[in-house]
């Protein structure tokens, strides 16, 4: 009688929360303890925006001319150039293509001019992996609206799809950029710190997760 007394009672303190305390939660982990059960089992990533000078070409377009409005006067050269080459051309090829056979929407968010970068992409093979609507430049409504706050043109496209913050990675060589974005809580961020283009390891953090969400 004794020993089912106390196997009752340790099975109140269990079922009212008092039995032994769970790992406590790290501070990189506050938004995952929050996910409700439906998002934990969404796709980890949705959307990927990139800056464009430096960050997807190796170069700073927008200083290199001069911050002209106009490059089609560029040879080809130029622009694979400006790119690091066509081998890293062909590996951004193969990125965009991983993020397209996810459904992995990417959007560029730029100072650079709109007309330019949509150039650039073009006479390198990359422009089809961008819809119309999807390249924003220092002319682009939204850039001017914000007064060139990348976070909040970011912030914007994501509650118009209703990402939510694990589900997409903002990747610029920008400290300022970047760290915008992480004070205010908008998404995951990618700092290309040595500013000289996305790398290999940084092309693969992207890219894993894209093995996580097929997992």
């Amino acid at each position: 009688m004794r020993q089912a007394v106390i196997l009752l009672t340790v099975t109140f303190l269990f079922a009212g929360g008092c039995g032994p305390a769970g790992p406590p939660a790290t501070q990189s982990e506050p938004t995952k303890k929050e996910l409700s059960v439906e998002e934990k089992t969404q796709n980890p990533l949705r959307i990927v925006f990139y800056d464009f000078d430096q960050t997807l070409s190796v170069i700073h377009i927008f200083h290199e001319t001069r911050g002209a409005e106009d490059v089609s006067g560029e040879n080809d050269q130029f622009f694979v150039d400006a790119f690091g080459g066509e081998e890293r051309i062909d590996r951004l090829k193969k990125h965009f293509e991983r993020l397209a056979q996810a459904e992995v929407k990417c959007i560029i968010v730029s100072y650079g001019y709109t007309a330019v970068i949509k150039e650039s992409l073009t006479r390198v093979g990359l422009i089809g992996f961008f819809k119309e609507e999807a390249i924003f430049g220092r002319d682009s409504e939204a850039l001017t609206r914000f007064k060139g706050k990348k976070h909040k043109v970011i912030s914007e496209e994501m509650g118009s799809e209703s990402i939510s913050y694990e589900e997409a990675i903002f990747a610029d060589d920008s400290k300022k950029n970047i760290d915008e974005c992480e004070e205010d809580g908008t998404c995951r961020i990618l700092h290309v710190h040595e500013r000289r283009g996305l790398t290999e390891k940084d092309l693969v953090f992207i890219e894993n997760e894209l093995i996580m969400q097929s997992n």
